[in-house]
């Protein structure tokens, strides 16, 4: 879509970033006003992993205690070798996606305060925030919980999707082997 400019420092958000940004708020207005203890969220381009039920439960403690559990992520890595070693890593700024994401009630008032105080940037720059802040955040690897369906163009980013790099291509940069996505829909 067309960017709309932010209230902070003039940054750029699209109509859908902002959309996601705003539902993401009704959500954890919500969660704390029911005094969830925790809620996946799962977008609906999320795939989940054939096994995941049973990746979950093998999850290291630290990974399963963490107060946000990233279940999927891109990581934009120009170079495999810079890649975060070893399961369960915490995200740095290369480390994007909300599609399947697992939230503690520890994390609800950071982000939602985050989300009304700013207009810096789409929902999954949050991360680096609630790093400064001293949130736990993990990120559920190797493999991946979930993977995103990317043989459409995105609602949010066009620069997201299938128009920029096709699926085996993605498939291949982010070590998805996509026939332990079965509920896939990506024809390849």
């Amino acid at each position: 879509g067309n960017l709309m400019y932010g209230s902070d420092e003039g940054d750029r958000l699209t109509p859908g970033e902002r959309g996601l940004r705003e539902s993401f708020t009704n959500l954890l207005q919500m969660a704390i006003r029911n005094n969830y203890n925790e809620m996946f969220v799962f977008e609906d381009d999320a795939i989940p992993h054939l096994n995941f039920t049973q990746l979950f439960k093998e999850l290291p403690r630290e990974c399963r205690k963490a107060d946000v559990l990233v279940l999927g992520a891109m990581l934009t890595y120009k170079n495999k070798k810079q890649w975060p070693k070893g399961t369960c890593f915490k995200p740095d700024p290369r480390t994007y996606g909300t599609f399947a994401v697992l939230y503690r009630r520890s994390a609800f008032q950071p982000i939602l305060n985050w989300l009304m105080e700013t207009n810096i940037g789409p929902l999954d720059s949050v991360y680096r925030h609630l790093l400064y802040e001293g949130i736990d955040i993990r990120v559920a690897y190797p493999p991946f919980l979930a993977i995103m369906d990317v043989s459409h163009r995105s609602s949010v980013s066009k620069n997201r999707g299938i128009d920029r790099i096709s699926v085996e291509e993605r498939a291949e940069l982010h070590e998805w082997n996509l026939d332990e996505y079965p509920m896939s829909k990506i024809v390849v």
